[in-house]
């Protein structure tokens, strides 16, 4: 079932808002662009901001609840490695979990940056560059190859490696420069 433009914004802002719904909104983006090419990039828009808007606001929420927001939820061993790589790295620290659907807890360290409080402007960075590569990166396949584009990443995972390791150099050295 496509659920039109409207239904990737909401879906984005609600997963990315506490409910966590696996690759939900990588599945309804492809789908939407495959049946629509022509709209891809603003279907991929839509993504990008409602995940954007979602994760603003579990970060204020986070922020606000304060260090108890994580200890419900991870080992106080885990918190203080959190802890340190958000010194260490800030913002970046966000990218890799935003970015790629590992087995990351990506709401985890959304929690974290607001408990953490990573500033802002860096935070609304790291979100952005790292959805805005997922969700275009996956509008760019669905409208080039379609249904093909799924095969393709199944048998040749390297050069997806490849293009996200590149990335991710990419915005570290950014980050770096800004500091």
């Amino acid at each position: 079932m496509v659920l039109g433009a409207p239904g990737i914004f909401l879906l984005a802002l609600i997963d990315s808002g506490g409910i966590p719904i696996p690759q939900g909104v990588d599945v309804l983006l492809f789908a939407q662009t495959t049946a629509n090419p022509s709209r891809a990039y603003f279907y991929a828009t839509l993504a990008t901001l409602g995940s954007l808007v979602g994760c603003v606001v579990l970060y204020y929420i986070s922020r606000a609840a304060g260090h108890g927001a994580l200890v419900r939820r991870t080992s106080a061993e885990r918190i203080d490695a959190m802890r340190r790589q958000f010194e260490k790295y800030e913002a970046f620290t966000l990218v890799l979990p935003t970015m790629i659907p590992l087995p990351l807890p990506m709401k985890l360290f959304i929690i974290a940056a607001g408990v953490f409080r990573v500033r802002l402007p860096h935070f609304i960075a790291a979100i952005l560059f790292a959805r805005a590569v997922r969700f275009f990166g996956i509008a760019l396949l669905a409208r080039r190859y379609g249904d093909q584009a799924w095969t393709y990443l199944r048998q040749n995972p390297a050069p997806l490696a490849a293009a996200v390791l590149g990335l991710l150099g990419l915005f570290y050295l950014l980050s770096r420069r800004l500091r």
